[in-house]
């Protein structure tokens, strides 16, 4: 078809700019509906037929849209990840290690931060990601999820995933806290350590929060068992920051008799402690 303008794209245009769909099925030769079905890998489509659109969408380099894509498969190709502090380093190394396996899989991330009670509210309140993602990714909230936020995830009728938070009928990934924590100042108590400090929570964390309950109960249980004393005054707030474990082993370190080790409960504090 000389005359067809579409048909011969101008080498100086952006690639796939001004070349639709219908264009590539009238050099090929088939419907528009077979063009897609041939571009998405779906089956009943013959081998000639097929070879012949993605011949033709090779000479009108012609770019599938992501939004036709997306809109004719039903599928966002993005999921949402939910995570209540985004600036902390370990928020900051799950969510690189959820963006690479997820861009590696051709998904885009929707970062949503839940920063306070409000805006855990209003997100499982509106569910901003109704019709916008394939799956949500849960991390590590403060509180534990709630019946009623439980039903709202699952009500957006795609797969949900949490990490160190787990929910009946959500597929989660965590670690036993509490016999970390316990592995870990047992492994000082084998050092022959007897005056062991914890670096933990205090009021500046939510009562609710499980995670440095179950650690604290780590770090006593391995204590008592091995006969050793938990003085109130060896067991700090470093905040689960960096310059809270900084702060909290400068008091350690005032005291008339301190510790000789410390079990750190996070990362951050170990290395402000550090």
């Amino acid at each position: 078809m000389p005359g067809d303008p579409t048909l011969h794209p101008d080498p100086r245009r952006p690639r796939g700019e001004g070349v639709d769909i219908g264009a590539v099925a009238r050099r090929a030769g088939v419907s528009t509906a077979t063009v897609s079905r041939a571009l998405r890998g779906l089956p009943n489509v013959s081998a000639s037929a097929r070879e012949r659109v993605l011949a033709a969408a090779a000479e009108l380099d012609y770019v599938v849209s992501p939004s036709a894509s997306r809109l004719a498969s039903g599928q966002t190709r993005s999921v949402a990840v939910v995570a209540p502090y985004l600036g902390r380093w370990f928020f900051g190394q799950v969510l690189a290690g959820a963006e690479e396996v997820l861009r590696a899989a051709g998904y885009d991330v929707l970062l949503y931060g839940l920063p306070d009670d409000a805006a855990r509210e209003a997100f499982f309140t509106r569910l901003p990601v109704r019709r916008r993602v394939d799956g949500v990714l849960v991390l590590v909230l403060a509180l534990p999820l709630t019946s009623g936020e439980i039903d709202a995830l699952l009500s957006l009728g795609v797969p949900i995933g949490t990490v160190g938070v787990p929910a009946p009928g959500i597929s989660s990934v965590g670690i036993d806290d509490e016999a970390g924590a316990r592995a870990a100042v047992n492994h000082l108590i084998n050092l022959g350590h007897t005056r062991i400090a914890m670096i933990g929570s205090g009021p500046s964390e939510p009562i609710h929060f499980t995670v440095p309950q179950q650690r604290a109960l780590g770090y006593t249980t391995a204590l008592t068992t091995a006969g050793l004393d938990t003085p109130p005054a060896y067991q700090v707030d470093g905040q689960f920051t960096f310059a809270g474990g900084g702060a909290a082993m400068a008091d350690l370190l005032a005291l008339p008799t301190p510790p000789t080790a410390v079990f750190a409960q996070s990362d951050e504090m170990a290395m402000g402690a550090l």
